[in-house]
């Protein structure tokens, strides 16, 4: 059963030295690692250890028995009776099999204010961390009001994190984009925008594939979301200047009606032989791709923290353009309104002075979107609870 190994993840846990710190993640989502949030989590674990903090992850059940890794049981079949209950299954779990245990840990932390309700006893040792706004702010579902719902009510009662401004903003908090980074901007609330390995995040040998080719690379989650048609419009508009280009969508390629939608897209508007998808690959093999670039682009319509991908990218000095959609406005990218002509004629002039521009991003990226920084700042945020 997942609540004798969990039973068991604990009790060794709970034997470690009285003056080792204990942290405890809840999260949806860690292992494996496939995304922003479960590489945060990652690098986020490496600055506990190296400060001596003992910490795990509560995530639903997948399957992972890490040392690092405590699992929650989950009701498969029911999200889908009920469509984006997913994370109220897994508030109800864990606050069933798991409320008492978590009085052990000195410090929580709560991958999203959704998952803040079972934390309510222990909110004066409890962090929401917010990796982005991650509602729909117009034609809102049910799913969507409840999270809205819950990060507003966590506001006054929780210590917040936040990897952007946009989320405060939101709550109208009056904080401007790219100002009070790694600080506490208004009591209780900090701001530590996302950050990246800029040692390894460097200039380099470029990916076989893209070598020989002019390519604009869309690191991207093939969901609405995300852009991804934007950019296929917008650079239908920059080969009518430049048609030695060439577009690679990077990303795991879903069923779905939205990817048969970029199928017909790219169809439509002649673009066969200029456009293709390659399939997502592991982070720790990204750093080729973005060498192997020309430009990266990230098309946000909605719903973004301090993107990765275009930290990653700039940070190994590959010129990056970017929407100004919420938390990438926080961000050192070439930047345009979320529209097919605007992001056109970014793309295209910074193609055509990408190497100063991405050696003026890079250098903005080592000065402050450093993990030294990051790490600093969170230790600070831990210290404090």
């Amino acid at each position: 059963m997942p609540q004798s190994v969990s039973l068991q993840h604990v009790l060794n846990f709970l034997t470690l030295p009285s003056n080792s710190m204990k942290l405890a993640h809840i999260s949806t989502c860690y292992k494996p690692i496939v995304g922003g949030q479960e590489v945060y989590i990652k690098n986020l674990q490496e600055v506990l250890k190296n400060d001596g903090v003992e910490a795990v992850v509560y995530q639903p059940d997948r399957g992972a028995r890490d040392v690092d890794v405590i699992p929650v049981w989950r009701m498969k079949g029911f999200p889908r009776l009920i469509p984006g209950s997913d994370g109220q299954m897994f508030n109800v779990c864990l606050k069933m099999f798991h409320g008492r245990e978590l009085n052990q840990y000195d410090v929580i932390i709560s991958h999203y204010a959704l998952h803040a309700w079972p934390l309510r006893k222990y909110a004066k040792k409890t962090i929401v961390l917010s990796h982005g706004v991650e509602w729909h702010i117009e034609n809102q579902t049910w799913n969507d009001r409840q999270r809205e719902g819950s990060a507003r009510k966590c506001l006054d009662g929780f210590t917040h994190v936040v990897n952007d401004t946009h989320y405060l903003r939101h709550f109208g908090y009056d904080v401007k984009p790219a100002e009070g980074f790694f600080t506490e901007v208004s009591p209780g609330k900090w701001f530590i925008p996302n950050c990246v390995d800029t040692d390894y995040f460097c200039p380099g040998e470029g990916h076989q594939t893209l070598k020989g080719k002019r390519v604009i690379l869309v690191p991207r989650q093939m969901v609405p979301d995300r852009g991804i048609d934007l950019a296929i419009k917008a650079f239908a508009e920059v080969l009518k200047q430049d048609n030695s280009l060439e577009m690679c969508l990077l990303g795991n390629k879903p069923s779905g009606d939205y990817v048969t939608y970029l199928d017909q897209l790219i169809v439509d508007l002649n673009l066969s032989e200029k456009v293709y998808f390659s399939k997502g690959v592991a982070n720790a093999e990204m750093l080729t791709w973005y060498n192997g670039a020309l430009v990266t682009v990230i098309p946000t319509l909605r719903r973004e923290g301090t993107s990765l991908s275009a930290l990653e990218s700039m940070s190994c000095g590959v010129a990056t353009v970017s929407t100004n959609v919420a938390g990438l406005a926080d961000l050192p990218t070439v930047q345009c309104e979320p529209e097919k002509n605007a992001l056109a004629k970014a793309i295209f002039d910074t193609v055509k002075n990408r190497e100063k521009i991405g050696e003026r991003q890079r250098a903005e990226v080592l000065k402050t979107f450093n993990m030294k920084n990051w790490a600093a700042a969170w230790l600070k945020v831990i210290s404090s609870i």
